[in-house]
């Protein structure tokens, strides 16, 4: 194993396990690098501050110029001086860049693959992530802490303008929502059929035996199910697909741990 010293700020939740996509996307590809790192637990609420407090970068800028910090974050100590970075992907590339595998097919994200990662991460974002929302937003509420239920309310609430309760959708509503998921998952399982996605060999993964940045997107897409919604989202999204994303979640696990 690598010896780093890193920082992985990671969000925390009421179960022992995070449920924040973007911050399993970077500690998937931690585990799977072999790195050394511990997790500092930030609510949401204490974000900004905290990633002011250590120098940590804002993930973007508002449309009116205000800074917006957000985890996953990243303080890698194992050099001097030390470097500091916020946004999954960013995080992931600089792994490659600093700690790169020798084996090459074991890479996460080569330079040639990265635009078809970049139209992966759109597709999920737009297809299967903002389609999830109305029918996981009270899975999510219930797994968040005490103090960051209160902020989720809030910020949600204003901006759609209802309660939480009221975003939901039930019933035929819910039922047709979770179609349109479903179609998104299945066209991802036929894009991975055809020629294994992103690579030419067998395997459960994108790329074909070894994961890539477009399996630690959507694991942590998938961990987020798996733990927010086990008795619901879980159990249909493991089903679908002739089984593909539970067997998918299996060739996972191994680098699942929470340290």
């Amino acid at each position: 194993m690598t010896v780093t010293k890193i920082i992985f700020l990671d969000i925390p939740t009421i179960l022992q396990v995070p449920t924040s996509p973007n911050t399993w996307k970077v500690r998937l590809a931690l585990n799977y690098k072999e790195l050394n790192y511990e997790t500092k637990w930030v609510e949401t609420t204490d974000i900004e501050s905290v990633c002011k407090s250590l120098g940590i970068p804002p993930t973007r800028a508002l449309p009116d110029g205000t800074p917006k910090y957000t985890l996953p974050a990243l303080i890698d100590n194992t050099f001097s001086p030390p470097t500091l970075l916020s946004d999954s992907t960013p995080i992931i590339e600089y792994l490659e860049r600093t700690y790169p595998d020798p084996d090459s097919s074991r890479s996460l994200c080569p330079p040639i693959s990265r635009a078809l990662h970049a139209l992966f991460e759109y597709h999920v974002a737009h297809s299967i992530t903002a389609q999830l929302f109305p029918v996981m937003i009270m899975h999510l509420y219930d797994k968040k802490t005490p103090r960051d239920r209160i902020h989720f309310r809030k910020r949600t609430e204003a901006a759609y303008g209802k309660k939480l309760e009221d975003i939901e959708l039930a019933g035929r509503e819910r039922e047709e929502q979770w179609k349109k998921v479903e179609g998104a998952f299945d066209l991802l399982a036929t894009f991975m059929q055809t020629g294994n996605g992103l690579g030419a060999e067998g395997g459960e993964f994108f790329a074909g035996s070894y994961p890539s940045l477009a399996d630690c997107t959507l694991g942590g897409l998938l961990l987020l199910l798996r733990y927010a919604s086990p008795d619901e989202a879980w159990m249909k999204v493991s089903s679908w697909s002739n089984g593909k994303w539970g067997r998918y979640m299996v060739a996972m696990e191994a680098w699942t741990a929470v340290e």
